[in-house]
């Protein structure tokens, strides 16, 4: 137990010594299990809380099933008013998230902190690996992980090359734009300094001849006491963009420098003292003076683009959604939605501010917060608006390629993704979207050099390297894929407990037993663990225990059990039961797999590695695309084949 007596949460404390919460100073009826999961969830906030941590934690030794920590869980969230499960966060098939500042009875941080750090953006419907949620919570714990990566020294994982890189090999013309400090008297101006940065990071990322790195990685560092060569190194590029900006009523000062990672030179530097309204010349006066020192030129730099808008307010309402959507605390998808109605209330024809909207609608369908007939037809009109009025906007048309391919118009999702890829083909949304229907094609290997181009230009990005290690598991190239699961847990240490499942898996698909049976009884109780002693034991004759394990399994009633039960069956090569828990599997998903809370679980009926006895058998092709669109073929046979090739002449160098 913590040293600490109690913790304090918005009006909520949870008082230890008294094994009681108090809201505004009152009892809250809690049961005592219920209290020390919630007391658990609290002691951990930020970090991912397994199922299997929470059973074996607060019952220890006595057999109970994962209803036990789902009604608990119903208690506490009743207790605390997290009807819409935004205090604490579920994390399908990994388990939960406490997701508000905690702090103790003589702390300063308040919950509705509008300035609260901001964690790394997740993209919205990545593909074949990791599940949404779980990606969620891996981001929300990224800044601070990244934090202690970057404090230590180059290290190397099983013989692997060293995570940091040396500045001197970092590839030519390669630039990272890092946040611009906000040094406004108003501390609630971060999101004006960061939409700044951003930016400018679109502007040079449309020259052929830069690589930049991703939003994801750059921003990282935000507020990190790391020297501009240290940042160089670590994301292996050459130059690096800082700045300040200081906003003052109409007035807005916005300082740039370009410093070479080589030598720690400035190579350019200006200081721009402009009315607010101007900041879009500013943005695109400074990508082109970077430009001309790195003597690259850029596609389309114009002060005035179609996409954007010529009203400073509707701008600033855009950045301030924008911020909300990248930073994905409680309620912050929400706030997102209303200020991108607020910029388009103001301007209509803002059509950057559109496609951000239909973002969100998709966000808000996949995590349950709208229903799914509401939030497509929002979607389909934001789309439809932001196609119309930024048809050269790459994000307009990926996010008309996700809607369609989500709604089962093949032919259209295909068309819209091709004109997105050939708008910008170094978008890891639009990366991570072709990677999808590419693993969907069957294209595995394909599919993982898609995921390598977004770790090259998003390196320190959890979500991308633990996608990458999912494809290549699914690709069955074992030895690479435990090298970036490996690389995650560097990355963030706290993934540990998650990436342990996936390690233990590819040491069975090895058929290295012995060392995975130990690994296996290290892991707390649940459906993980079932699921491995029950292929273990099997494979070391001791069907007794992997029986036992499987009986364990059956008592489950989610869509998670009948997929572990599938690739247990399938693995002993039991086909027929295999087949049969595949089934169960769709079933409990509905019909809605797609685009439900549990989406994630559609990937492994397809892609798992131990599923792959199944797919010499006739009924692998009736089952396999169970709970997708019905124009899943039409999107697959759509896709133009050249412009998904990603062989060497796509991939750039890292």
């Amino acid at each position: 137990m913590s040293a600490h007596r109690s913790y304090s949460f918005g009006e909520y404390t949870l008082d230890l010594t008294r094994g009681a919460l108090l809201k505004a100073g009152a009892d809250v009826k809690l049961r005592p299990k219920s209290f020390e999961v919630l007391r658990l969830l609290v002691e951990r906030h930020g970090q991912l809380v397994t199922k299997d941590e929470l059973l074996s934690a607060i019952w220890g030794h006595i057999v109970v099933t994962e209803a036990s920590v789902t009604q608990c869980l119903v208690d506490v969230r009743r207790a605390i008013g997290d009807k819409r499960q935004r205090i604490i966060r579920t994390v399908p098939r990994r388990g939960f998230i406490f997701d508000v500042p905690v702090v103790e009875s003589d702390g300063t941080v308040q919950v509705d902190d509008p300035q609260f750090q901001p964690s790394a953006s997740p993209h919205p419907r990545d593909p074949v690996r990791m599940s949404r949620g779980a990606l969620l919570a891996a981001a929300v714990a990224v800044v601070a992980a990244a934090a202690i990566w970057w404090g230590s020294t180059t290290r190397t994982v099983d013989g692997d090359a060293p995570l940091r890189a040396s500045a001197a090999l970092a590839p030519p013309n390669s630039i990272a734009v890092l946040p611009f400090v906000n040094m406004s008297p108003e501390q609630d101006q971060e999101y004006f300094s960061d939409g700044i940065s951003e930016e400018i990071l679109n502007l040079l990322a449309q020259s052929p001849e830069l690589q930049v790195i991703a939003r994801t990685s750059s921003f990282s560092f935000k507020g990190q006491n790391a020297s501009v060569s240290d940042i160089a190194a670590k994301l292996n590029v050459a130059y690096v963009l800082e700045g300040s900006v200081r906003k003052s009523g109409p007035r807005v000062r916005i300082t740039a420098q370009l410093v070479d990672a080589a030598n720690s030179s400035h190579l350019w530097s200006e200081v721009y003292d402009r009315e607010v309204q101007d900041s879009f010349a500013v943005q695109s006066e400074i990508a082109t003076r970077v430009a001309n020192a790195l003597k690259v030129t850029l596609a389309s730099v114009r002060i005035a683009r179609v996409d954007t808008t010529p009203s400073a307010d509707a701008h600033e309402h855009f950045l301030r959604a924008r911020f909300f959507y990248h930073r994905r605390g409680p309620g912050d998808v929400e706030r997102a939605r209303h200020y991108y109605e607020e910029a388009l209330l103001i301007d209509p024809r803002y059509a950057r501010a559109w496609a951000g909207l239909a973002g969100v609608y998709g966000v808000q369908i996949s995590e349950g917060e709208i229903p799914v007939t509401v939030g497509l037809e929002k979607r389909r009109k934001a789309v439809e608006q932001a196609l119309a009025l930024g048809p050269n906007l790459a994000e307009a048309h990926i996010r008309a390629a996700q809607h369609y391919w989500d709604t089962g118009d093949g032919q259209r999702a295909a068309a819209h993704a091709t004109r997105a890829y050939a708008l910008d083909r170094d978008d890891p949304l639009v990366l991570a979207h072709f990677s999808n229907v590419l693993a969907w094609q069957d294209r595995i290997d394909d599919a993982a050099e898609l995921q390598r181009r977004i770790v090259h230009l998003d390196p320190v990005s959890l979500i991308g390297r633990v996608n990458f290690a999912n494809t290549l598991l699914a690709a069955g190239r074992l030895d690479e894929a435990e090298a970036e699961f490996l690389k995650t847990i560097e990355i963030n240490p706290q993934s540990r407990s998650a990436v342990e499942v996936d390690l233990g898996r590819i040491l069975i698909l090895r058929r290295q037993f012995a060392e995975a049976l130990e690994r296996i009884e290290r892991w707390p109780s649940g459906e993980d663990r079932d699921q491995g002693l029950a292929l273990v034991n099997h494979a070391l004759g001791r069907d007794a225990e992997a029986d036992a394990a499987i009986r364990r399994l059956i008592q489950g009633t989610g869509a998670g059990g009948a997929v572990r039960l599938a690739e247990v069956y399938a693995y002993r090569g039991n086909l027929d039961e295999s087949f049969k828990w595949m089934a169960t599997a769709h079933e409990r998903l509905g019909r809605n797999a797609w685009i439900s809370a549990e989406w994630e679980w559609v990937y492994p009926l397809r892609f798992s590695p131990f599923l792959k006895p199944l797919r010499a058998d006739p009924r692998w092709s009736q089952v396999s695309t169970l709970g997708l669109p019905p124009g899943t073929h039409d999107v697959l046979e759509a896709l133009p084949e050249q412009l998904t090739d990603a062989g060497s002449a796509y991939d750039r160098p890292p």
